[in-house]
């Protein structure tokens, strides 16, 4: 077998600011560019390939440039440099609606997958583990899914309870019977109904009795793990005796088709969806991350602390593409290690994302006196998650060119999104 050929020392990186309409490319080299050193796009206008010192490296560009055919592009003669930036003018195809018309408003939304109406959409769910694959939750169990409202809904219930127009009508005993049935009732209580699951932004909730495949551990019995691999996969809620089915480990398919591989979405876009929802409901842009802390011994006098992440959404849409060579992360796979981030292929179609800086800190519990840190909102995530969120920050830093990866006492990493067509209706 022939030796695989080395990778290029050169590295690409184009990104689309959808609100500027601008392509940018960054080039890195080894060694200072050259009168030799050129930059070319290609006939269509979808690639450009920089070539230096004997080595070429091709992108595909987040959305085609303006081009008259294959032209050689002007590098910045001076000064010269081992990093070269490009600014390029782009080019929408005639009937093309992605930066305007119906596609563009449908990404201004928080595009996020499996909410209650595309769940009953299906003849029956099935849901998995997503570790292992095994059944935590069995088609027949659940007749109907439901939505939550947003992260106020609690506060939300009491205004739906007391001004519901088709139940002031109805006598005391009619009237609970209908709250039971619907799952919510006043003082915001949540109440879980056996047979119908309810979806808010990053969970399932469902009934202890309909999830078989799920136990709590014995230390930590707040903690939901498989039954079969031990792997987390929610939480319990003892207020509204339902058990919570975190959405980024599991996987959904229609029990009907045996042909269907189980739909999977990566950690990382719950992630950041969450942040946008919260960018959408608070204004906020800082986010302090963090996992639950330990529980602390009652003759310890120093508060438990645990690493943190302090964030900042710099660009909250993108789409980049990049020369590095790295797995291919798909919107709706088979069923794979939860524990393995997934990185854009320079193959595939350029990844939509977020630009975000960050900090390493450490965070514990607020103490009296405590200076309130204004802009930031605290988030917590399981410590898997958190672990994740941290290795898929660090590798996806390394395809940003070497001068733009640190701004400041900040380090910069892309957090991959949901986009257009990639949240398809599990039924189909």
């Amino acid at each position: 077998m022939p030796p695989s050929p080395l990778p290029s020392r050169i590295a690409l990186y184009a990104e689309l600011l959808l609100n500027i309409r601008t392509v940018t490319l960054f080039a890195s080299l080894r060694t200072t560019q050259t009168r030799d050193t050129r930059a070319e796009l290609s006939a269509d206008g979808s690639r450009i390939t920089v070539s230096h010192e004997g080595e070429t490296a091709t992108i595909r560009l987040p959305i085609k440039a303006k081009s008259g055919g294959d032209a050689a592009l002007a590098l910045p003669a001076q000064p010269a440099s081992k990093e070269l930036t490009l600014r390029l003018q782009i080019q929408e195809q005639d009937g093309s609606d992605f930066l305007a018309g119906a596609h563009a408003e449908a990404r201004k939304a928080n595009l996020v997958p499996w909410d209650g109406a595309s769940l009953n959409a299906m003849d029956a769910v099935e849901i998995h583990c997503k570790a292992c694959g095994s059944v935590l939750l069995p088609a027949e169990k659940l007749r109907e899914w439901r939505d939550l409202p947003n992260e106020n809904w609690a506060e939300m219930m009491d205004f739906w309870h007391c001004h519901k127009p088709d139940e002031h009508h109805l006598h005391d005993h009619t009237h609970e019977s209908a709250i039971e049935k619907k799952g919510y009732a006043a003082g915001n209580r949540l109440v879980a109904v056996q047979g119908v699951g309810f979806v808010d932004l990053a969970s399932l909730l469902v009934a202890e009795e309909d999830c078989q495949g799920g136990e709590s551990v014995p230390l930590h019995p707040e903690s939901l793990t498989c039954k079969s691999c031990n792997h987390p996969i929610g939480a319990t809620d003892r207020t509204a005796n339902s058990l919570r089915l975190w959405k980024w480990n599991i996987s959904i398919r229609p029990s009907t088709s045996n042909s269907f591989s189980p739909s999977t979405y990566s950690t990382q876009k719950w992630v950041s969806a969450r942040l946008l929802s919260l960018i959408e409901n608070t204004g906020a842009r800082k986010f302090h991350i963090h996992s639950p802390l330990p529980s602390s011994s009652p003759d310890s006098t120093n508060p438990p602390s645990i690493p943190s992440l302090l964030l900042w959404v710099f660009t909250p849409d993108l789409l980049f593409s990049s020369s590095s060579s790295s797995s291919s992360s798909s919107s709706s796979t088979s069923s794979t290690s939860p524990s393995t981030p997934s990185y854009p292929d320079p193959s595939s179609f350029p990844t939509r994302a977020m630009k975000i800086f960050y900090q390493h800190q450490t965070y514990h519990a607020p103490q009296p006196g405590d200076r309130e840190n204004v802009g930031v909102e605290e988030v917590s995530f399981p410590e898997d998650v958190h672990l994740e969120l941290e290795t898929v920050l660090q590798k996806s830093g390394a395809l940003l060119p070497s001068g733009a990866r640190t701004f400041r006492e900040w380090r910069v990493g892309l957090l991959e999104r949901f986009d257009v067509g990639e949240v398809r209706a599990l039924d189909k």
